[in-house]
Formats: C-alpha cells, structure tokens, sequence
C-alpha cells in the first residue's frame, strides 16, 4: 500500500474514532462538581437534577460540544485534503469549499445559539419595576 494511502486510511480511522466518542466525552461532563449548584441553591434557584429544562440545557450543550467536534474534524480533513492535493486545482478548490462551508456551518450555530439565548432571557426575565408608594412623590431628589 502506498504510504499516502496509508496516511489516509490511519486518518480516516482515527477521525471516525474521535466522531464516535465525542458524545461520551459530552455526557462524561460531571456539573455536580462545579459549584454551580451550591451557588445556584444560595441564590433562590432550585437546582433538582431531572427537571425538564436542566436535561433539555444538558442536551444542548452534549449537542454543542459535538458540533464543536465535527467543526474541527472537518477543518482538519479539508486542511489534509488540500496538502495533498499536489497542485491540482479541483482538489484545492473542494477542500477550500469544505473549509468555507464548515466555517458558515459554525458561524450559523454560534448565532443561533446565541440569538436563542438572548431571546430566552429577554422574555424569562421578571418585572423590576416598582411603583412608588402612594401619597409620596418625588421632585429632584426631595420627597414631599
């Protein structure tokens, strides 16, 4: 076997082999240990593990890591293509335009992701207004 094609095959392999355990290294994640927990209980919020938004928050960031992961996975990939490309055009354009295309997928994740974030703690942030009490009103400072 040729060793290009060997370097091929060995990067293929290991490539797969990162794809596959990127999820278990997302759900291998222990938030327990962070603090996060007892910071949140200090501050009024409950924190019982098995509520509907903390497993959808934890599915979220699982899926963000992986996309993280197979963003670099095919940076890697087009990077590999295009250094053994040896000139020919039509190979360096594809791995550019896999390189382009990772890089827009990545840019349009981040944004909606933080787009969403936004939104959510837009909406989901109480009222702080207060009325002032009645009877009293206030003019530049001094009430009268």
């Amino acid at each position: 076997m040729h060793p290009i094609k060997k370097l091929g095959l060995i990067t293929t392999i290991a490539t797969i082999g990162a794809a596959l355990a990127a999820p278990l290294a997302a759900f291998a994640y222990d938030a327990t240990n962070t603090g996060l927990n007892s910071t949140g209980s200090a501050a009024g919020i409950n924190t019982a593990t098995g509520q509907l938004p903390i497993i959808i928050g934890t599915v979220i960031s699982a899926a963000l890591g992986l996309v993280g992961v197979i963003f670099l996975i095919l940076m890697v990939y087009s990077g590999f293509m295009w250094m053994i490309a040896r000139g020919d055009e039509g190979k360096v354009e594809k791995s550019k335009e896999t390189m382009i295309n990772a890089i827009i997928g990545i840019v349009i994740v981040v944004a909606a992701y933080a787009i969403t974030s936004y939104i959510v703690q837009y909406v989901s942030k109480p009222a702080t207004t207060t009325a002032p009490a009645s009877g009293s009103q206030t003019t530049g400072g001094t009430s009268t």
